[in-house]
């Protein structure tokens, strides 16, 4: 069978999210990647699995492959883990080493690595390089500000594909920098195969001070929802049968 392309969204965040106050279901993210014709969708909550085989069967139907994936909290710092059937929050670097060795189909990658925020893993990605397969090259910068850039230097050092993402919280972001990748067949350890071995492209362009001055202003007005309306369950686990 002849390799060919698929188009991935593999950094996203619902209403399901314990931190973030999201206002799309999963549901309606799918639909939206559907729409934009992206063909992989990893949905990424913080410290939260949102997959299930009905919300599989939902995105296959809309011809989206969707991967069971989260956003850990690894000793403080953010890490996005793909392939797992179960998560238990808390996890240790040395815990995820113990799950990489165990599943190797397991895909980890550094998110924003070098933005401005103490749960980025900053040169922790160095100390732990071990546990990374790729590294995020995220949608948030302009042409003047681009944190990216650190991003695109440790990918060179560390011999580490980068892979775009538009970490989304907002169904606007959708499509704003995405990845494909070149497999042989739709499945998950096809996919991260392909990324572990690099093969894949980046598709991403900076923000405008329009699009930047929006986004600005809908993450402050995530932040005063989220912190005067309460806050959502702090911790929850999403188990595919």
């Amino acid at each position: 069978m002849s390799d060919f392309k698929l188009r991935m969204e593999i950094h996203s965040h619902t209403d399901y999210d314990p931190q973030d106050w999201i206002e799309h279901s999963a549901e309606e993210l799918i639909d939206e990647v559907a729409r934009q014709g992206i063909d992989i969708l990893a949905i990424t909550c913080h410290r939260a699995l949102q997959w299930s085989p009905q919300l599989k069967s939902y995105a296959e139907a809309a011809g989206v492959l969707l991967i069971p994936a989260v956003e850990a909290s690894i000793e403080g710092k953010d890490v996005l883990i793909y392939g797992l059937e179960r998560f238990q929050h808390p996890m240790s670097f040395d815990q995820l080493r113990e799950l990489r060795r165990q599943d190797p189909a397991v895909l980890t990658v550094a998110p924003h690595p070098f933005f401005p925020s103490n749960t980025c893993l900053g040169n922790k990605l160095f100390t732990h390089a071990d546990c990374f397969d790729a590294i995020e090259y995220c949608h948030f910068y302009t042409r003047q500000v681009n944190f990216n850039a650190k991003a695109v230097e440790a990918a060179r050092k560390l011999n580490l594909p980068l892979v775009g993402t538009s970490d989304i919280h907002f169904l606007t972001q959708v499509g704003k920098t995405t990845s494909t990748v070149q497999v042989s067949e739709r499945s998950f350890a096809a996919v991260s195969a392909a990324i572990k071995a690099g093969r894949l492209e980046l598709h991403t362009k900076p923000l405008s001070l329009g699009q930047l001055s929006l986004q600005v202003a809908q993450m402050l007005w995530m932040k005063f929802k989220g912190s005067h309306l309460g806050r959502r369950q702090a911790s929850r686990t999403a188990v595919a049968s």
